[in-house]
C-alpha cells in the first residue's frame, strides 16, 4: 500500500518534494494490467470464454418447475 503524506496528517502544507513523493509512491504501487479479456472491453456475453456446461434444466420452460415449493405448500394446506 502506498505511503501518502497528507496535510491533515502532517499538520502543515506539503513541500514540493512530499507531493512528488506521494505521486511516486502511488505510481510504484499501482496494479499493472497487461491485457484485458475481450469481454472486459466489450461487455458482450458472447465474448466470454470458459463458459460452464448447463444442465438439462437450462433448456426447460420455467413452468416445468414448482416455484418456491407451491405444490408442497398447497398439499400441506389441503391436508
Amino acid at each position: 500500500m502506498a505511503t501518502i503524506v497528507t496535510r491533515s496528517g502532517k499538520g502543515s502544507p506539503l513541500t514540493h518534494a512530499e507531493v512528488d513523493a506521494n505521486f511516486e509512491n502511488l505510481n510504484s504501487d499501482k496494479a499493472e494490467v497487461s491485457s484485458l479479456a475481450t469481454v472486459a472491453t466489450t461487455g458482450a456475453y458472447s465474448d466470454l470464454s470458459g463458459l460452464p456446461t448447463l444442465g438439462t434444466a437450462a433448456a426447460a420452460d420455467t413452468t416445468d418447475f414448482d416455484a418456491a415449493g407451491t405444490a408442497l405448500a398447497l398439499a400441506i394446506a389441503l391436508g
